[in-house]
This record gives structure tokens, C-alpha cells and sequence, in this order.
């Protein structure tokens, strides 16, 4: 089974994923880069959206769900296939972008193909997060694996800092970043104190996340439209 279904077999959708089926809502037209088996590509159907999958995995596209419009069984990085896009009101690249050898060429490509009115959606883990920078610095573990931050596939490793920064210099100007948030730094003391506990989590916790973002967030979407 392919690693990505037997995590969301495991966990269902995560919650970025869930956060992207929200912003594109229903009866829309969808490119979904990187479908894997297709749960998300399903769950768009189920919200009567039109779906064009671009998916380089055979195994993955036999297992894609019926109601796919188009499926195009090649990489996002093969130019020869950009013709033949449609318009589309959601480009999404859910967890995409950290795996491919020139990902400033891609976004530059896709936003030559967007319309007016086209979001491109962009998800995927934050190496600044403290998750990471813990195991960093208490553990000097950079190991790579089959999945997660540090999955052996990953090329790039992006912040909340630099994706931004990576979209506005290929063509598109980025209208918000939607963070999913880990364990802040000494949370996990802080919440055997009671009273402290309830101190944090009702004065301090929103502000330091709104604060510390690049600590706060271990995943996040970016949105962004055509410039």
C-alpha cells in the first residue's frame, strides 16, 4: 500500500487538508497536483467540484475514484503536458511542492496557465517549527523516513517565511498563511500546573502563537492568486 493512503487510512484527512476542502467549497473546478489514491480528489467530488488530477504514480491513479474529470498520469515538472490544462478556480498542491527538483519553475508555469480568478493552494510542513528545532537541538536527529517532515522524498524544506517569499517571486501575490499548531516551548510542564495552565491557555497562548508563528506552526496552507 502506498504510504500515503495507509496514513490517511490511519488518521483521515489532516487538518490543512480539511482547511483546503473548506476555502474551495462546492461546485468548483479543481487541478489537485499530487493526488496519491485520491481521498482528497473523493472528497472534492462530494462537494460536486469538477476534478483534474495530475498524479505520476500508476499505482496511485488506478486507485483514483470515479467522477475524476481528466487524469493526467505524468509529473507536474514534465512541460509538455501544460497545454492541455484547463481553467481552473483552484490549483491545489497539498504537500507537493517540497518534492519537486525545480519547484520555482513549476509555480512560474502554472501561473502563466492561470486564469484571473485562479487560488493556488499550497500546504506543507514547517522545518522552523519547534517540533523540529527540539529534536535539533536536544538530539541532533535529522534522520530521514518513509513520511512526515522528514520524509526521504523531500528535496526542499520550506518555513512560513520562505514559501511565502518563494510565491511572490514566481508569480503569484499570497493573500494568507493558515498555520495547524504544535506543542509551544515548555507547554508540555506548563500544563501539569493547573492554574498556570489555565493562566496560558486563556492570557498567553494566542499571542504567542500569533507571535511566534514559525515555532507555533508545524503545518500550514498558504493561499495565494495570480499576479
Amino acid at each position: 500500500m502506498i504510504v500515503y493512503e495507509q496514513i490517511f487510512k490511519k488518521y483521515g484527512l489532516s487538518p490543512t487538508q480539511q482547511e483546503i476542502l473548506k476555502i474551495v467549497g462546492k461546485e468548483k473546478t479543481v487541478l489537485e497536483i499530487g493526488s496519491s489514491t485520491g481521498y482528497m480528489s473523493r472528497a472534492f467530488l462530494e462537494q460536486d467540484c469538477a476534478v483534474d488530477v495530475v498524479e505520476s504514480d500508476q499505482k496511485a491513479v488506478a486507485k483514483l475514484p470515479k467522477g475524476v474529470k481528466t487524469v493526467f498520469n505524468t509529473s507536474i515538472e514534465d512541460r509538455g503536458f501544460y497545454n492541455k490544462l484547463g481553467r481552473y478556480d483552484f490549483i491545489v498542491m497539498a504537500d507537493v511542492l517540497e518534492h519537486l527538483v525545480d519547484p520555482e519553475k513549476v509555480l512560474r508555469q502554472l501561473s502563466k496557465k492561470a486564469s484571473a480568478g485562479t487560488k493556488l493552494l499550497v500546504s506543507l510542513p514547517n522545518i522552523a517549527s519547534w517540533t523540529m528545532r527540539k529534536q535539533l537541538f536536544f538530539k541532533g536527529d535529522f534522520q530521514y523516513q518513509e513520511s512526515g517532515f522528514l520524509d526521504k522524498t523531500h528535496l526542499h524544506f520550506y518555513t512560513i517565511n520562505t514559501l511565502p517569499k518563494l510565491l511572490s517571486e514566481n508569480g503569484w501575490k499570497v493573500e494568507k498563511v493558515i498555520g495547524t499548531m504544535t506543542r509551544l516551548p515548555l507547554e508540555g510542564l506548563i500544563s501539569k500546573i493547573p492554574i498556570l495552565w489555565w493562566i496560558f491557555k486563556k492570557v498567553l497562548y494566542q499571542e504567542l502563537v500569533d507571535k511566534y508563528k514559525n515555532l507555533a506552526y508545524y503545518h500550514f496552507l498558504v493561499v495565494a492568486s495570480k499576479e
